[in-house]
This record gives structure tokens, sequence and C-alpha cells, in this order.
């Protein structure tokens, strides 16, 4: 069998294995000695049987923790590769609705601080003013809504907002009016307010699993805030989109 470069063959040229034979080795020739001179000077005594077993009793106990501290320094290695591989298996044996269950969505949500977000009301809020401030901001795509008390109210995709402005400009929208545009606007269009409204609200003790589970009740949903109690109409603490629960559930 070809050598690999484990194990016992592989401490070959180390001054570990080198030191632990040779402490081995001088150990069990010095206890020999050490037993054959205590029973040569008490073989010609009363007590030379007992003085022999003594000898024995005190030797074969040693000669024991060094043969089992040799093995458990050559085993000891095998065994911790053998447990790691077995938990590296493991690990990669759970599918990604069990990883999502263990991931607490208050641990991997984006803080409602570190979150780009507008006020209302709807109707002063330019579009176009928050797609400078989104791209200033550099924080994705997506832009809540939140209502005075902190509570989620839409959620606004950039695509949906660059189709309204270019649905305005193709039905002959002068560009001094699509500039004035605003959210309330964008929200009289029945369609775009439904897709606004495409947004869950879940506990702040829930999961990535629940997360998703919320995300999956509602049409088109991407996104799904944490609130304290799971109620809509709550301070959002957080939020959770769809990129964060894909990312967390790769295996």
């Amino acid at each position: 069998m070809a050598n690999d470069g484990s194990g016992l063959h592989g401490d070959w040229g180390s001054t570990r294995f080198w030191l632990a034979i040779g402490v081995t080795v001088i150990s069990v020739i010095a206890v020999a000695i050490l037993a054959g001179f205590i029973i040569h000077n008490s073989k010609d005594k009363a007590d030379a049987a007992a003085s022999a077993q003594n000898v024995l009793s005190s030797v074969l106990p040693l000669l024991g923790t060094w043969v089992g501290t040799i093995l458990a320094y050559y085993f000891s290695k095998e065994n911790f590769e053998a447990a790691t591989k077995s938990v590296t298996e493991l690990a990669r044996q759970l599918t990604p609705q069990e990883k999502l269950r263990s991931a607490l969505a208050k641990d991997k949500m984006i803080p409602r601080s570190q979150m780009y977000f507008k006020l209302l009301p709807a109707d002063k809020l330019t579009l176009v003013d928050i797609l400078r401030d989104l791209e200033q901001a550099k924080k994705g795509n997506r832009i809540p809504i939140l209502a005075d008390k902190g509570e989620a109210t839409y959620i606004l995709h950039r695509s949906i907002i660059d189709k309204f402005l270019a649905d305005s400009a193709r039905s002959g929208t002068s560009a001094s009016e699509i500039a004035a545009l605003t959210v309330a606007d964008l929200l009289r269009n029945a369609k775009l307010e439904t897709i606004a409204r495409s947004f869950d609200t879940i506990k702040s003790d829930s999961t990535l699993a629940d997360a998703m589970e919320a995300m999956n009740k509602v049409s088109d949903c991407q996104d799904v805030f944490v609130t304290q109690t799971g109620k809509k109409d709550d301070p959002v603490q957080g939020w959770i989109t769809n990129v964060i629960i894909q990312d967390n559930a790769k295996v």
C-alpha cells in the first residue's frame, strides 16, 4: 500500500517520533535492569519471592502506562481526524430547510439602523429624489416606506420606479412633470400598489425558516420585516430579503 504521508509512516522523520521511541526504549531497559538488580540482590534472602512479587507489582503497571501513552499518542490523531470527518459529513447532510430553522432572523436581518428607507407621507416623496438618494447610499435596489411610528407600509423595488417613470415618459409626460412625480402618484396604479404591499412581518424570535414561510404566503413577496410581536402595525426592527434567505440556505 502506498504511503500517504499520514499516521506512523508520516512521523518517521520527525523529532517527536524519535523522542517518543527513545524515551520508551530507555525507560523499559532501565526498569528491566532495576528489576533484575533487585531480584538478584534478593535471591539469597528468605524474602526473595516477596521481593520479586513487589518488583513485578511495581514494574508491570509502569510498563502498562508507557504502552498506553504510546498507543494514545499514535492513535489520537487518527481518532481526531475520523471524528472531524464525521462531523463534516453530518453538516453536509443538513438540508437547506434545516439550516434556515437553525438561523434566527434577528441575527441575520438588516437592522433598522442600517436600512435605507423613507417615511410617509407618500405625496412628499419624489421618485427622482428617492432614486438619487438610493444611489448615493449604495444600499441595493429596494426602498422600504415606513409610517411615522416606524411600521412598514410599502416596499418599492427600483425596477418598479424605473418602469413607472419610463411609462410616464412614453405617455407624453414632460420632463418637469416626471421630476415632480411622487410615491403617491405611483401608488395610484392599482397593480403597482399591490406589488408595493407584497411583504409580510415576523416576530423578533422567529427563524429564517419562518421568514421564508411568511414570504411564500404572499404573492410576489421578496421581503419580510421583523417586529417585536410580528404584527404589521409594530415598528420595524429589521429587514429580511429573499437574498438573505438564499445565502443562508446554501449547504
